[in-house]
């Protein structure tokens, strides 16, 4: 099939930008907590059916010490403490503020790889951190009165650390793919112990019991259902399939275009018109991030 892996890319990415606003309301109803918690056992129960309907196990059992570590650790960098405080990011700024802001997390790829794993870093590349930053602050930045300006702050900042926690994610990550592993495997070996890590931390905070929520609030229930099939179950399988069939910039730039598809799909679903400089600025983001990817 002729650009099968460009099209998988723009699936994910309408995937992801509706599961983002999913989460977005699930996250105000039950806290970003409990939504991220309950996203993790939802994906570990969906990877463990398909991992068992494939390959005859529910875990992979199989994966070395050093896999499960560095995976693990990825896991946890990434998908507990990364995707906690963009969810808290999302309660407070919404999704399109938050995805845009979790733009960041390719410039800070970047710069962990050229610090820890000795990736050179082109001009063009650094052309691209630029613009992205550039971008990204102009927006943030624009005047608005929907948010006070320390809460607006505390969701900027958790924004922040959200693409920190990512990229960081992505850098453990490669150290668990420097010996040969499944996609899918490899997914679960990151969900597993991010999932036991916010489970302790619920536990830890006392925060298990409003967990409930989802056995009295259908409609929360159903859209975290609904978001935990679409994005961190089929958004990241398809994902795989880009990266796997078409060429890796092309796949990574299409792949980050969430805030683009994210401003009129929060126009629509909340009714929230864009200026001109929201849009321009997530423009010149996404051409910021395209460059990164593309040098």
């Amino acid at each position: 099939m002729p650009h099968q892996g460009e099209i998988a890319a723009l699936i994910a990415v309408v995937l992801w930008s509706s599961t983002a606003i999913l989460f977005e309301t699930v996250g105000k109803r039950t806290g970003p907590l409990q939504t991220n918690l309950m996203r993790l056992i939802l994906a570990c129960l969906f990877l463990g059916v398909t991992l068992l309907v494939q390959e005859g196990t529910f875990f992979p059992v199989a994966a070395s010490r050093e896999q499960k570590l560095w995976l693990g650790l990825s896991g946890v960098v990434g998908l507990a403490l990364g995707d906690s405080a963009f969810f808290a990011a999302l309660v407070i700024l919404g999704a399109r503020l938050s995805t845009l802001l979790l733009s960041l997390s390719p410039v800070f790829t970047t710069a962990f790889a050229w610090f820890f794993l000795g990736e050179h870093l082109s001009m063009t590349g650094l052309a691209g951190i630029a613009i992205t930053f550039t971008g990204i602050f102009w927006v943030v930045n624009e005047a608005s009165d929907e948010h006070h300006p320390r809460v607006k702050f505390k969701g900027i900042l958790l924004g922040i650390l959200a693409a920190i926690g990512q990229a960081g994610g992505v850098i453990l990550a490669k150290y668990g793919f420097r010996t040969e592993i499944g996609a899918l495997p490899a997914t679960m070996l990151r969900m597993v112990p991010a999932a036991l890590v916010m489970g302790i931390a619920a536990v830890v905070l006392r925060q298990v019991t409003p967990m409930k929520v989802y056995l009295t609030d259908r409609q929360a229930g159903l859209y975290v259902l609904i978001a935990s099939i679409l994005g961190p179950f089929l958004g990241v399988w398809l994902a795989n399939v880009a990266v796997k069939y078409a060429e890796a910039g092309v796949a990574a730039t299409l792949l980050a275009m969430v805030p683009v598809l994210l401003i009129p799909l929060v126009w629509i679903v909340r009714g929230h018109r864009p200026t001109i400089r929201a849009i321009t600025g997530t423009l010149i983001a996404m051409a910021g991030v395209a460059l990164i990817f593309l040098r």
